[in-house]
Parts: structure tokens; sequence; C-alpha cells
């Protein structure tokens, strides 16, 4: 019975020295901390040997396509695959040997996929070695490190509203398109003060979101002075977020003419001067058209009495 304890308390010593040794990845950096799709990064790995033994033909793997592990008959994902693909490279790096309590590193380089959405990614880093005494010990998972996908949207602001005309109430428009590959949250406009031209409602305008390659506007009633200077700048602030809640605030100057009523009648901006031109018209064929049946019948007159 003491022989079989013994036996016992010495197997469980081994396999907790076993356990608390292997092989850690002691440090992970990429650069950029942070890609966009289609875009690449540089990953270094620092791989300490805690065994109390020096290690060989060590093979460190980024498992892009993820990680499964079999449990009975059926497989049970425990890490999906990524949207990443080795760049010029192997996802696998060789290291000829780490001596006991020492470190060694792997470069890898990656490139996201063009259509990779934004996120955080997870990769299981494996490796597979031999211990001094031949031992092969395979696919032992050694940590794990992420790499950030943030799609960035890109704003572009413009004017778009009809003509604004001096001493008149009008309206400005603006179009805000996001040509970005990320979408833009939350997505606001503010209208700072304008020189010559007060705003009537609201200077702010709540848009939200704008998906990438969409746009949308906002409209601002004003007031443009008669005195108002012919070429007016709109400072225009763009606020939102991106797909990692970064707040981003982009101001802008918009340049928009301002005319006056007569500028814009002859620029053809407004139908005014048209409009009272068909209305001559109109009056000179109606007084013409009496004139006419008034010599007709005059003449018809005439023409009896004779």
């Amino acid at each position: 019975m003491k022989t079989k304890i013994l036996i016992l308390f010495a197997a469980i010593f081994i396999a907790q020295l076993y356990l608390a040794s292997a092989l850690t990845i002691s440090s992970a950096i990429s650069n950029p901390n942070q890609i966009q799709p289609g875009q690449q990064i540089g990953l270094d790995l620092s791989i300490k040997n805690d065994l109390n033994n020096d290690v060989n033909n060590v093979a460190v793997s980024l498992n892009l396509n993820g990680l499964v592990q079999q449990i009975g008959t059926s497989q049970q994902i425990i890490y999906p695959a990524v949207p990443f693909s080795p760049y010029q490279s192997s996802n696998q790096k060789v290291i000829d040997s780490i001596s006991s309590d020492d470190h060694e590193s792997v470069h890898f380089d990656l490139t996201a996929n063009s259509d990779a959405p934004s996120g955080t990614y997870s990769i299981p880093i494996t490796a597979t070695y031999t211990l001094d005494n031949g031992t092969v010990v395979p696919n032992e998972q050694i940590g794990v490190v992420s790499i950030i996908v943030n799609a960035k949207p890109n704003i572009v602001v413009s004017s778009i509203g009809p003509a604004l005309i001096k001493g008149q109430s009008g309206k400005i428009t603006i179009q805000v398109v996001n040509s970005g590959l990320g979408t833009s949250n939350f997505l606001s406009i503010n209208l700072g003060s304008i020189n010559g031209i007060s705003i009537t409602n609201s200077n702010n305008a709540y848009i939200g979101n704008i998906n990438s390659n969409d746009f949308d506007t906002a409209d601002f009633n004003v007031f443009v002075n008669s005195n108002a200077p012919s070429t007016i700048s709109i400072p225009v602030e763009v606020t939102y977020t991106d797909s990692q809640n970064n707040q981003i605030v982009q101001d802008n100057a918009l340049l928009v003419k301002t005319y006056t009523p007569k500028e814009a009648r002859s620029v053809g901006l407004t139908s005014g001067g048209s409009a009272g031109l068909i209305i001559i018209l109109i009056i000179i064929l109606i007084v013409g058209f009496f004139i006419y049946r008034s010599v007709r019948k005059r003449r018809k007159n005439k023409r009896n009495g004779q």
C-alpha cells in the first residue's frame, strides 16, 4: 500500500513538472499596431524555453486557419480562422535550438485580406520541438497573439445646395461622402459662424452611420444679408467614430458664392427675368389681338357703309 502511494505521489510530481515546463511567448510586437484591410503587418515573437533542458528543431507556427480540439468523435473550434495570409514567407519558422531558460526570436510578415472586417483577431501559436532525449513534442500551444484590423472611413464634405441670393432666405445643403473602407459611426455636422449669413434653424445636424461608398446630406435654413460678400467660407465640423470607437473630429472650410437678385437672373440661377419677359409678351399679344379686331371691325363697317 505504501509503495502504491509513493508511486502515485511521484507520478503527480512528474506531471506537475511537465505542466509547469514548456515553451512560452515572452513578448509579441506587431508593426504597425493595427492595420486596414489589404495592408501588411510584421510580427516579432520572442520564444522562451522554460524547460530544464535544451530543445531542438523548434517549429513555430501561426495557426491562421484556426485551432480545433478533438472531443470524442467530434471537433470543437477553440480559435476560428482569421483573415490573414503569410506575405512572401511561410506561416511557420524553425529555430535550430533554444537553451534552457533562454530566448530566441522569430519574425512573420502577414497581409490582411482586402475584405477583412474590422475587429480584433486572436491567432494561436503552436510549436513542435525535440527534447534532448529525442522525444518529439508535437503541436504544443505556446501562446496567443492578437492583431487589430481597423477599416477606416474617409469623409469628404461638399456643399451642393441651391444658389444663395442676397437679401433672401435660402438653404445650405451639406453632402457627406464616405469613400473609405470602414463605416463612420454616430456622424454629426456642425456649422460655425458664417460671415454675412444667419442660420435660422439649428446649426447642428445628426446623420448617424454612413457605410463605405455611401453618402448622406443635411439641410440648414439660412438668411443671406444684402451686404454679404460674394464668396463666403462656411466652417463645417464633422464628428464621428471609427470601428475601434476612436472619435474623429474633422474641420472643413467650404467656399460658396452669393448673388444679387439681378446677378442670379442674368446667369440663369433664378427664373424671375424669364417669367417677366413671358408676361410682357403675353400682354403684347393680347393688346395686339384687340387692336387687330378693332381695325378689322372698322374696315368691315366702312365697306358696309359704302
